[in-house]
């Protein structure tokens, strides 16, 4: 369940659309991913939601989204994937998906705990 804080609330949908993009792109080799279609169209519409997200998250807190590894270059994607389709590199993209992502998910996952750690016990 998405916490409600804001700033928790930007971690938790950002880890989400993270693990998305894991379901999506799988074990996709480059090559299969490279032909286009319904893995590359979901991978993309996950990462675009991610940077969208971390966006928003440096706007409403901007030291704990620096903790985030990589942070301004994965809203640049998002910018690049939302703007520049003409200029997508799909190799690129398939590099993220299957590099940096899965590299990405612990750090929100440590992000999150720690909200959870600050708000205390469930009542």
């Amino acid at each position: 369940m998405r916490p409600e804080p804001e700033v928790a609330g930007l971690v938790w949908d950002a880890l989400e659309f993270a693990r998305n993009v894991r379901v999506a792109v799988g074990d996709t080799p480059l090559e299969t991913y490279l032909e286009g279609g319904p893995v590359a169209w979901a991978t993309e519409r996950q990462l675009e939601l991610i940077g969208e997200v971390l966006g928003k998250l440096r706007t409403a807190a901007p030291d704990l989204a620096e903790r985030i590894p990589n942070v301004h270059r994965i809203i640049g994607m998002r910018n690049v994937l939302v703007h520049g389709y003409l200029v997508i590199n799909g190799r690129i993209v398939w590099q993220a998906a299957t590099k940096a992502v899965p590299e990405l998910i612990p750090v929100l996952e440590v992000l999150l705990a720690d909200f959870d750690a600050a708000a205390g016990p469930a009542e």
